[in-house]
C-alpha cells in the first residue's frame, strides 16, 4: 500500500438524500472515500477551516435555499491547499459553469455521477487518483501533486 493521502469528499447540497445517492453511486462503483456531507455552505467553510491541511474534492450543487453557490466557489477555493472545488448539478449550463470556473470552480459533473463521469472528472484534474489498494479502489492525492 502507498503512503499516498486519502483525500475527503465534501459534498454541500441543501437536500440530505442528494448526500445518500452520492456517496451509494460511488460506492456501488467500487470507489472508496472519505465523506463529509453539510446542506450548509457556511457549515462547509467553517469544517474546511478547521481542516487545514487535508486533502478535499468538494462539491456543491447550484441550487442551495438561500445561498449564492458562486461566491461559495470563491470563498473555498483559498481554503484549499491540496484539492480541487467544483460543482455537482443537476444541468449542465454553459454560462453558469463560465461563472463558476471564474469564481474558482475548476471541474463541472452533472447528476448522477457515475464511474465513469467520476474517473473522466479526475482526468482533468492533476491533484486525485484512483489508487488500487488490495484490490479496492481508494481516492488519493495525486502523485504529482503530493511532490
Amino acid at each position: 500500500m502507498s503512503d499516498r493521502q486519502s483525500v475527503t469528499i465534501v459534498l454541500v447540497d441543501d437536500d440530505p438524500d442528494e448526500h445518500f445517492l452520492f456517496r451509494a453511486d460511488l460506492e456501488d462503483a467500487g470507489i472508496h472515500f472519505e465523506f463529509q456531507a453539510f446542506t450548509r455552505p457556511e457549515d462547509a467553510l467553517d469544517w474546511l477551516g478547521a481542516t487545514p491541511g487535508i486533502p478535499v474534492m468538494v462539491l456543491s450543487d447550484l441550487s442551495l435555499a438561500g445561498h449564492d453557490a458562486v461566491d461559495f466557489f470563491a470563498r473555498t477555493e483559498p481554503l484549499i491547499r491540496d484539492g480541487a472545488v467544483g460543482v455537482y448539478s443537476g444541468t449542465r449550463n454553459p454560462e453558469v459553469e463560465a461563472k463558476c470556473r471564474e469564481a474558482g470552480a475548476s471541474f463541472y459533473i452533472v447528476k448522477p455521477v457515475t464511474r465513469p463521469v467520476f474517473e473522466e472528472t479526475l482526468s482533468g484534474l492533476s491533484v486525485f487518483e484512483l489508487e488500487d489498494r488490495d484490490g479496492k479502489l481508494h481516492l488519493v492525492l495525486s502523485s504529482s501533486a503530493a511532490a
